[in-house]
């Protein structure tokens, strides 16, 4: 099951939280009559894994910042977990939702989500209709909105928005800013459909890269990243979030 870390960072103190999400069964799971050995309880955030056969074992036990069951929806998750820290995002401060688990767990799914049903929409997209609404509700107050999107692979980073997606980048870190990727496009988006546009020319990248040098996708890692730049009352605030 893939588990999500969502850092905040607030005036000097961090949090981050580690949440698990569980998938159900997939047709090959079915097909081989796999059992179920994962149970949740969802109040107590708590993961119970059993041993198959091992009547007398007691199962593993886990606990977490929040626990997802099959039968619960992203647009839950998103609400409990990942809204307070878009929000903080939209109010000047940095974040990073990292989705981990091998492959066929579940991360694009989370991620990026399906159109139907709605509940499912991914975590990215609903991240851009949250940004996009909170800077029409501001007042006096001014945005520019960037995003960059690179993948790593094999210790290589490539820009999957750039001229030329096999360029290798890389990585530096300045004394003020930290660490960066020197040459990587930014692109400025004035909506939730221009958002939409862009990760999916990068998507594409992704999917070209993967037929040409036949990269193994649990290998692969890929990175979208929205810059906000808040101008009010003659200040700047930079903040990021990372999905």
């Amino acid at each position: 099951s893939p588990s999500s870390k969502y850092q905040r960072t607030n005036m000097g103190s961090e949090s981050v939280k580690v949440v698990v999400r569980c998938r159900p069964l997939n047709d090959r799971e079915k097909a081989l009559s796999s059992k179920m050995v994962l149970s949740m309880d969802l109040q107590r955030c708590q993961c119970f894994i059993e041993k198959p056969g091992a009547v007398d074992e007691p199962p593993k036990q886990f606990t977490f910042d929040g626990t997802y069951y099959i039968d619960q929806t992203t647009e839950q998750m998103y609400n409990e977990i990942a809204y307070p820290l878009v929000e903080g995002v939209t109010e000047g401060y940095n974040g990073t939702i990292f989705a981990y688990g091998q492959t066929g767990s579940g991360k694009s799914f989370t991620m990026q989500g399906v159109t139907e049903p709605a509940a499912q929409k991914g975590v990215i997209p609903r991240a851009f209709e949250h940004i996009f609404e909170s800077i029409q509700c501001a007042e006096n107050t001014k945005f520019l909105v960037r995003a960059s999107y690179l993948e790593i692979y094999n210790e290589e980073i490539r820009d999957l928005l750039g001229s030329d997606t096999k360029q290798r980048l890389e990585l530096k870190e300045h004394p003020e800013s930290g660490v960066y990727v020197r040459d990587l496009s930014m692109h400025t988006v004035h909506s939730v459909g221009q958002c939409e546009r862009i990760i999916e020319q990068g998507w594409r990248n992704r999917a070209v890269g993967y037929t040409l040098m036949n990269k193994d996708s649990s290998r692969s890692h890929s990175i979208f990243t929205i810059h906000l730049e808040i101008c009010s009352t003659g200040e700047h605030t930079y903040s990021y979030i990372t999905p």
